[in-house]
């Protein structure tokens, strides 16, 4: 029996979503049950149901007869969620120049800190404080049905954006990027942070597809 089911099935979501950041997981490949009960010593019925988690937040694909695999990484899917943190971002971070407390700003500095010591190498590591930068952002709103709607979208972007490389430069226009919205926060200038997110989010979608078109993948249109 499990003393903490909660504790442990996070574990093991955030064990298999290791293995596709490092890519021993690759888009495409099939996600045999059985297999990864063994690898991770524990029965078929949490996994199973970890897969149909990360089939509900679009990065696992289940078929019947097939089983599941991971979602290749496909340019229509990433514009589509990009189309849709076009909106939310500016959404929740215009809501934050509002209402952040100085301690919610003092924790997005901490993070902010850590990301700028994070070498251009480690961009598994640069993502996971990403995520949490502008998970920031929704933490306390009081829509947390549209902030659950961006912590899915943003899971499944970081998972096929998992082989995509952030450029030096555009690594370090993000950098630059979150300390304007630090600025305008501080100064509580909605207008500012709007503007700044906007071209955030852009900025990181046009780099991606750059990066799409080089590897030549799915167009998917």
């Amino acid at each position: 029996m499990k003393t903490h089911p909660d504790t442990e099935d996070t574990s093991l979501y955030d064990a298999i979503l290791d293995d596709i950041y490092d890519g021993k997981l690759v888009g495409g490949q099939r996600l045999k049950v059985s297999e990864l009960a063994e690898r991770f010593g524990v029965s078929t019925s949490p996994i199973r149901e970890i897969l149909r988690r990360m089939q509900g937040e679009g990065f696992v694909e289940i078929h019947t007869n097939r089983g599941a695999t991971v979602k290749a990484t496909d340019a229509g899917s990433i514009q589509n969620i990009f189309e849709i943190l076009q909106m939310l971002e500016p959404y929740f971070v215009m809501w934050f120049a509002d209402y952040a407390l100085p301690e919610q700003l003092d924790e997005l500095e901490e993070i902010q800190a850590r990301i700028r010591e994070t070498p251009h190498s480690e961009q598994r590591q640069f993502r996971r404080l990403d995520f949490q930068f502008h998970e920031m952002f929704c933490r306390g709103h009081y829509n947390q049905t549209a902030a659950e709607i961006w912590r899915n979208l943003r899971t499944s972007l970081n998972v096929q954006a998992a082989r995509l490389r952030i450029t030096p430069a555009r690594y370090e226009m993000i950098k630059e990027e979150h300390d304007e919205l630090i600025a305008a926060f501080r100064a509580n200038d909605t207008s500012r942070a709007d503007t700044v997110i906007r071209k955030h989010v852009d900025g990181s979608f046009v780099q991606m597809s750059q990066q799409i078109r080089a590897l030549g993948l799915n167009a998917g249109r």
